[in-house]
């Protein structure tokens, strides 16, 4: 740590809003829930809206400029919280900086960006975090663990089916977020929603070797909800992706736009099967209702055991995946061990996401020759 007065790790984000945004509903929270963390600077894209943060937050310090902020030897990790376009250059800077980076979901806007990023932190031999917490959410440790102890036999195949209705899936957007229309940009429903979903789908059962997709934006152009009026749109809405886990696993996800949001996710053993059902379209946070079937014993509703919430910090569900996440990481930073998935972790998910572009553009089957690094507690 760079902060010799204090053992506490001192954090700096990058797109605190007081008003609004992942960082303020999620990473706040979260960090204010930890002792070992103590939130010290702040930016955002006004010194106003900065101070306004930092007073409500008691950080000391506040930046209308993220250069500002990696500079300073009061931060020793780089949170960052603002839209995927804007990833590539803070992260660098943090980098070069000498400092930490969380960096949020997804890394960046695309694979050439993530390779640059994950080999510039590895060059510099510094720690790094993905916003992946999907793989640390009790009901996901818990399932991983119910595989593991051939509750359902061996794997034999398994599906997820996910409807997403928030407006900016259906192609409904606030002035903010009109950049997510335009896939170049990095933040869609397969980039973000699906990109999340490899997270827990890698903890159980693996990664892919191979796959096939589909990938379509079936809705046609955008909207701007301020006023009705139409924008250019090529974000999909509808991916249906099918392959192989390493293991021989048949897999098939299919993430849509829709008006019935949910997702249910299917796991066929053996010996039985798992049913895992969500009210909303994404499995990486939130209640999960899960079903065993096993031969002609009765069908029982599993509960989650108590001991896969810990550390249990009394908070709502976007918090509290992101405080498990940061919790992992003070314990690798105490312990001297590597267990919070880092961005070699991330480049792994954007080989997968890239595949499946790849494969929805040329029509061919694509196998992913790269080996997933798959941490021990992802």
């Amino acid at each position: 740590m760079t902060n010799s007065a204090s053992t506490r790790i001192g954090v700096g984000i990058v797109g605190a809003s007081a008003d609004r945004g992942w960082g303020g509903i999620a990473h706040v929270p979260a960090l204010q829930a930890l002792d070992a963390f103590q939130i010290r600077a702040v930016s955002t894209t006004r010194m106003e809206s900065a101070k306004a943060t930092a007073g409500r937050l008691g950080a000391d310090l506040a930046f209308d400029t993220h250069q500002a902020l990696v500079l300073r030897p009061e931060v020793d990790l780089v949170v960052v919280a603002v839209k995927v376009p804007d990833h590539k250059q803070i992260v660098s800077d943090a980098l070069a900086a000498g400092k930490m980076v969380y960096c949020e979901w997804p890394l960046a806007r695309n694979l050439s960006e993530a390779e640059a990023l994950e080999s510039l932190a590895r060059e510099r031999g510094l720690r790094t975090v993905i916003g992946l917490q999907g793989g640390l959410h009790p009901p996901i440790r818990y399932l991983r663990d119910l595989i593991r102890q051939g509750m359902i036999g061996t794997p034999l195949s398994t599906s997820i089916r996910a409807h997403l209705n928030d407006d900016m899936w259906l192609g409904r957007y606030d002035p903010p977020f009109e950049y997510m229309a335009q896939a170049e940009n990095g933040a869609t429903l397969q980039s973000i929603i699906l990109g999340h979903a490899l997270q827990p789908l890698a903890h159980v059962l693996g990664t892919f070797e191979s796959l096939s997709a589909v990938v379509a934006n079936q809705r046609g152009r955008g909207a701007r909800l301020s006023d009705g009026t139409s924008l250019p749109k090529d974000a999909p809405d509808e991916i249906v992706v099918a392959g192989i886990l390493k293991g021989g696993i048949v897999t098939s996800l299919h993430y849509s736009a829709g008006q019935s949001a949910g997702s249910v996710w299917e796991i066929q053993g053996t010996e039985g099967s798992l049913r895992i059902e969500a009210a909303a379209g994404h499995i990486h946070f939130g209640d999960m209702t899960i079903t065993l079937r096993r031969g002609s014993d009765p069908v029982q509703q599993l509960q989650v055991p108590p001991a896969y919430a810990a550390p249990d910090l009394q908070l709502d569900a976007p918090a509290a995946g992101v405080a498990r996440l940061y919790a992992e990481l003070a314990a690798d930073l105490r312990d001297g061990t590597a267990d919070a998935p880092d961005f070699a972790v991330a480049l792994d998910r954007h080989r997968v996401l890239e595949a499946i572009t790849q494969a929805a553009e040329t029509g061919r089957r694509q196998h992913l020759a790269q080996p997933d690094l798959v941490k021990s507690n992802l």
